[in-house]
């Protein structure tokens, strides 16, 4: 159904007749009308409001008759002034912006979505509300693929699977593992549009896996309604999607560092010691996480405050580990043991959720994993919200710099739970999404000049505006969980989620030393959102930091964490685009060519941004790597080689497969141990020029990495390079987009080319240094030049 069927609707007021009818839910078509701004279709036991917020972007709404108000905690973009044309026909009612067509066929109520082409990108159909649940189906293609619904360690082209939407947490995963710590539920199709529901109550979509032409949402409760959004490419439908749910604020700069965790260091002693040790050998480093030690142990779970016997002077280690430029994240946990300092108070003041047996009786669950019974909080109350923040903010005066979230999802629950906001099922994924949310009003209230770090294991669509940096939870160490990791990461990201990171060397379940597994983790997690290494060593000596490993794989995984920081401009570059546009970080290797079905689900490499290709070696043993490339010719990062469609590529442990796309130009710092080091008046370009060719353009954005207002205030520079190659000349133009009293020294690299001559467009002072680079000072202003090289 495509032109076709637009000529049927549009041009004959003809409407295809369908067997599945909506009678036993809203019954028969009544009427229809429209107030400028919203499409109400009323039926006779109840109605369809359709309102546009953009061109093409339209909220779906059913609602039977009892009618009631829908209350997002998700969705915070608001309906745009759309210029709408409507048409009540015989048979059908049209609501036509400049983008979109909506039809609605009277006989069913099937509603048909129409791009500006005439192709009809799918048909919501048979909706039903039968003894409590509801659902609504989708047609779909057979060739259409789907990503996003969160995190699901599974093939990132989610046709033929089930996802139950419902933050859930399983220790040791490994590939395959399909519902884990965080359900969205949004869909993004190849063929430009998405799907996103905004119920967060336990429901569950079928992709494509009952009946081969139908997407299904399925729900108990909560309100069915939807947004059906198109665009021009993938990226345009994530810029939307993220308008409707937020976009990520700018991460601190230090966060793009390399940061140190494990499970756990018991003592200021230990943890000082790791830093002191790293520092000294030369191995970047910018924060460290403390897990559970730091208020003594897992028995006094619920404490936010310092064990002080082995923190003995918390706000003194701080200073000086702020002083080395090293930031403290600790973890935090809602659930509250009756050894913990906090049980009597939330107890007394009913701050827990509640037991829905015993009404107005807190639930104590007493097989909790502590070893004590246990009271989990009731987030959704202010009380709660409250006394939570009144500890943190206390910790943050002392000095720390962020906050680990864990066991959000929440990690343990049971049908006897109730929260103040509604019965578990029906808000459970709600919970984490509301204490990031606590804790970030919290910071723009009383710490409104810095920037949020919240290191987080769930949440819900809408996560990323709280400034959360989540972790693909408790990885098996093993080369199956380094496998979910790719499909992992980006999948999150084309959920709207930027920052989704890994505990990189695996987390649990293998006691196993293994330097193979080790490197190639390490290697992989340096172009990743966040590079942190974790692991739990409780019950064998394992160390998850580079320093403690022998001087061979030491060596292996520092050249990369070297690597990472040097790359910081073109890292914190994307962390503007992120920000921006809502454009992730870590990309499918189809987000520029969706129509590409040779690259519609691959899940052992990714774009790092526009301009790199990352391939990891993710199978033991393996010295080589098949690696598929998008459109254009790419340039080895390592050897400099032209790539173009596939090639099998050597990768002996020590390297990982890169690739740059040919003409880019890619900032870059020189070597430094920690972000604090980097201040924009020395860059690298880095110019991989290829055969001749269309214009390529990179950019380089600069502010100082720590105020959150310096988008809104201008305080930024965001520079322009533009590339071309033509009859053996190389053509270089540099552009300010936006600047700030910038001065940059660019030493830009001609890589793999000797330079022959250089040619300004206009009066500079330049030096070739060697065969291929030339180093002058750039003052702001628009300049070009022409390279000849041999």
């Amino acid at each position: 159904m495509k032109k076709i069927l637009f000529i049927l609707l549009f041009g004959f007021g003809i409407v295809i007749p369908s067997i599945a009818q909506n009678t036993l839910s809203l019954g028969n078509f009544k009427s229809s009308s429209f107030n400028g701004k919203r499409l109400l279709v009323t039926t006779q036991n109840g109605n369809i409001s359709i309102l546009p917020y953009l061109d093409d972007v339209i909220q779906i709404t059913y609602q039977q008759k009892t009618v009631q108000p829908v209350v997002s905690y998700s969705t915070i973009g608001a309906p745009q002034k759309v210029k709408a044309s409507y048409r009540d026909k015989p048979k059908s009612v049209e609501l036509k912006t400049a983008d979109l067509s909506v039809v609605i066929n009277k006989a069913d109520l099937f509603i048909y979505f129409i791009n500006k082409k005439g192709d009809t990108l799918s048909v919501a159909k048979n909706y039903d509300a039968t003894d409590g649940k509801r659902k609504l189906d989708f047609t779909s293609t057979s060739k259409e693929s789907f990503y996003g619904g969160g995190f699901r360690a599974i093939d990132l082209d989610k046709r033929g699977t089930v996802l139950e939407n419902y933050n859930q947490a399983h220790g040791g995963y490994k590939f395959g593992a399909v519902d884990l710590n965080i359900a969205i539920p949004f869909l993004l199709s190849n063929r430009s549009y998405g799907l996103y529901f905004d119920n967060y109550a336990k429901s569950k979509f079928d992709v494509a896996k009952t009946e081969a032409d139908q997407v299904t949402f399925n729900t108990t409760s909560g309100a069915m309604r939807f947004y059906f959004m198109s665009g021009s490419s993938m990226g345009s439908v994530m810029e939307h999607y993220t308008y409707l749910t937020g976009r990520q604020p700018l991460p601190p700069r230090w966060a793009m560092g390399y940061i140190s965790s494990r499970y756990g260091y018991k003592s200021e002693k230990e943890a000082v010691n790791m830093v002191d040790q790293t520092q000294k050998a030369g191995i970047p480093l910018d924060g460290i996480v403390f897990d559970l030690y730091w208020y003594k142990s897992k028995a006094y779970m619920g404490n936010q405050n310092w064990a002080l016997d082995s923190f003995p002077n918390p706000k003194l280690m701080l200073t000086k580990l702020l002083k080395k430029g090293i930031r403290v994240v600790p973890i935090s946990e809602t659930y509250i043991t009756k050894k913990s300092e906090n049980f009597d108070f939330a107890y007394k003041n009913n701050l827990f959720a509640s037991d829905i047996y015993d009404p107005g009786k807190p639930y104590i669950f007493k097989n909790f994993w502590t070893g004590y019974p246990t009271g989990l909080l009731d987030i959704f109350k202010p009380a709660a919200q409250k006394f939570f923040w009144s500890q943190y903010r206390d910790r943050i005066n002392e000095g720390l710099s962020g906050w680990w979230f864990d066991l959000g999802e929440p990690e343990s629950v049971n049908d006897s739970l109730k929260f103040s906001l509604g019965k578990e099922q029906e808000v459970h994924n709600l919970y984490s999404l509301i204490w990031a949310k606590t804790e970030f009003d919290g910071y723009r209230k009383d710490f409104p000049n810095k920037r949020i770090f919240t290191m987080i294991r769930s949440g819900f669509a809408g996560m990323q505006r709280y400034s959360t940096f989540p972790w693909t939870g408790d990885v098996f160490r093993g080369f199956e969980g380094l496998k979910a990791q790719i499909p992992s990461m980006v999948n999150m990201g084309l959920s709207g989620v930027g920052y989704m990171h890994s505990d990189a060397g695996g987390f649990t379940s293998s006691p196993n030393i293994n330097p193979e597994l080790y490197s190639r983790w390490l290697e992989f997690a340096a172009f990743t959102p966040v590079m942190r290494t974790h692991a739990s060593i409780r019950n064998f000596k394992y160390s998850p930091e580079p320093i403690f490993w022998d001087d061979t794989t030491k060596n292996r995984v520092v050249k990369y964490i070297k690597l990472r920081y040097q790359l910081l401009p073109y890292n914190y570059t994307m962390a503007y685009k992120n920000t921006t546009t809502g454009r992730p970080l870590m990309l499918p290797v189809n987000y520029f060519e969706q129509d590409n079905e040779r690259l519609s689900n691959v899940n052992t490499e990714y774009l790092w941004g526009e301009h790199l290709l990352v391939a990891p070696v993710i199978a033991q043993g393996d010295t080589t790597k098949k690696v598929l490339f998008p459109k254009g010719q790419w340039i080895g990062f390592n050897d400099l080689k032209s790539y173009r469609d596939s090639a099998e590529v050597y990768a002996p442990i020590d390297s990982l497969p890169i690739f740059v796309k040919a003409g880019s130009i890619i900032p870059m710092s020189k070597e430094i141990t920690n972000t604090d080091q980097y201040d924009g008046k020395n860059l690298i370009l880095k110019y991989y020029g290829g055969d001749e060719g269309e214009n390529v353009k990179s950019e380089w954005f600069y502010d100082n990495g720590s105020d959150p207002n310096s988008l809104k205030n201008g305080q930024y520079n965001l520079v322009s390079f533009t590339t071309n190659r033509k009859n053996g000349k190389d053509y270089i133009s540099i552009k300010g987009n936006h600047l700030n009293a910038l001065k940059t020294r660019f030493t830009l690299q001609v890589m793999g080319k000797r330079i022959k001559s250089v040619q300004f467009s206009s009066t500079t002072n330049y030096k070739i240094v060697g065969n291929s680079t030339i180093d002058f000072l750039w003052t702001g202003k628009p300049v070009s030049f022409t390279i000849r090289t041999f």
